[in-house]
């Protein structure tokens, strides 16, 4: 689902967002990603619906990424105001809310490097494990 407009945006992002995220009023288009748990396959008790969504979501993130846009998928929002807001059936699930827009920096290059810069990563012992859990990659 697309939400463009300022008006539009404004009572979204006012209605169902916490102050931090009020930046996303700044995006010229807001997608929100909604997913139907019967529309896809329950497996050993495992609903892929919302795995299927993700490998979507990370489809249009790449995709947006490398036409120079800007996304910043955002998870924390009240789902009930955004299905209320947007009328959004009730069997629907709001999966995730990105804004896509042009990024303010000059440089989305730099700016990109930059964050990347500050991370800290974790060993990869620490979030991997080879054959039996608890076993790192190194062991």
């Amino acid at each position: 689902m697309l939400v463009q407009g300022d008006e539009a945006i404004d009572e979204l992002v006012l209605g169902a967002f916490s102050e931090a995220n009020q930046a996303m009023k700044e995006a010229p288009l807001l997608i929100v990603i909604c997913a139907r748990q019967d529309d896809d396959l329950t497996v050993g008790g495992k609903p892929y619906f919302l795995f299927d969504a993700g490998l979507a979501v990370e489809n249009l993130l790449l995709a947006a990424t490398d036409l120079g846009l800007v996304t910043h998928p955002m998870l924390r929002f009240d789902e009930s105001e955004v299905k209320r807001i947007l009328e959004i059936p009730k069997e629907y699930r709001v999966v995730l809310v990105t804004p896509l827009a042009y990024p303010a920096e000059l440089s989305y290059d730099k700016a990109a490097e930059e964050r990347l810069a500050k991370r800290e990563r974790k060993d990869l012992d620490e979030i991997t494990h080879y054959g039996k859990w608890g076993s790192g990659v190194s062991a």
